[in-house]
């Protein structure tokens, strides 16, 4: 199911009855998201082959009579904008330095139907950081090597038969990551193959014992205490 598609299905929750007729003929609020869509992807770097940086910010621009029916959803619409155009970077790739946000404002100059955008990201510096997630559980790894096992002598304690003391590790230089096998007793795979040790690129999914690791490299602001972003 398509981006809008899934839009258009969000918005039913927000837009019906009187609101369904209002819109009729004139500027939808999927298009608003449409225009999101293209500001974002037009604007997000590309820092490396798995680090994309977007834009986090995003002034939408309305003519003073589409402002005021969109106005009229209240919060609820900003809500629906904000959940789809985050899902759209999540399947592009994108991450962002800070929390995303979405405004919108009145502006005269603009004829009926007429949509600008204009984004920004925030003036804050960015680190990557190297992260595994498992079951719901998301671990920031260190420079050198982090192992992982079910022994509390490992960096990354997971309690699973299936693994040895200390089953695997990954490994940071700061920019490139490695996972390796600790000599385990049911060995360690990615893409059903066993490794000894191999280099790794975000959204490798690493499978030990009888669970499933997914390595990523995500963006945090620094001199902030905001959680780390996707």
């Amino acid at each position: 199911m398509g981006f809008l598609d899934n839009f258009e299905k969000g918005l039913e929750r927000v837009v019906n009855g009187a609101f369904t007729k209002t819109f009729k003929s004139e500027l939808q609020p999927v298009e608003i998201s449409g225009h999101i869509r293209a500001e974002m992807d037009s604007k997000a770097s590309i820092l490396s082959r798995d680090r994309i940086l977007a834009p986090n910010t995003f002034t939408v621009s309305l003519s003073t009579p589409d402002f005021k029916r969109m106005a009229a959803l209240g919060d609820s619409l900003i809500t629906e904008l904000t959940d789809l155009a985050t899902k759209h970077a999540k399947k592009q790739g994108f991450q962002f330095g800070a929390a995303l946000a979405i405004k919108l404002i009145e502006d005269s100059s603009l004829n009926l139907g007429q949509v600008s955008v204009r984004s920004n990201t925030q003036n804050h510096e960015i680190e990557w950081l190297p992260t595994l997630e498992v079951n719901g559980q998301r671990f920031i790894l260190k420079l050198g090597q982090t192992t992982i096992g079910r022994d509390v002598s490992a960096d990354i304690q997971i309690q699973d038969t299936g693994l040895s003391r200390q089953h695997f590790a990954i490994i940071w230089d700061g920019r490139n990551a490695a996972a390796k096998d600790l000599k385990s007793t049911n060995g360690t795979r990615i893409a059903g193959r066993p490794i000894s040790e191999v280099a790794i690129q975000g959204d490798t999914q690493i499978q030990a014992g009888t669970n499933t690791f997914v390595f990523k490299v995500v963006a945090r602001t620094i001199n902030n205490d905001m959680a780390v972003t996707e």
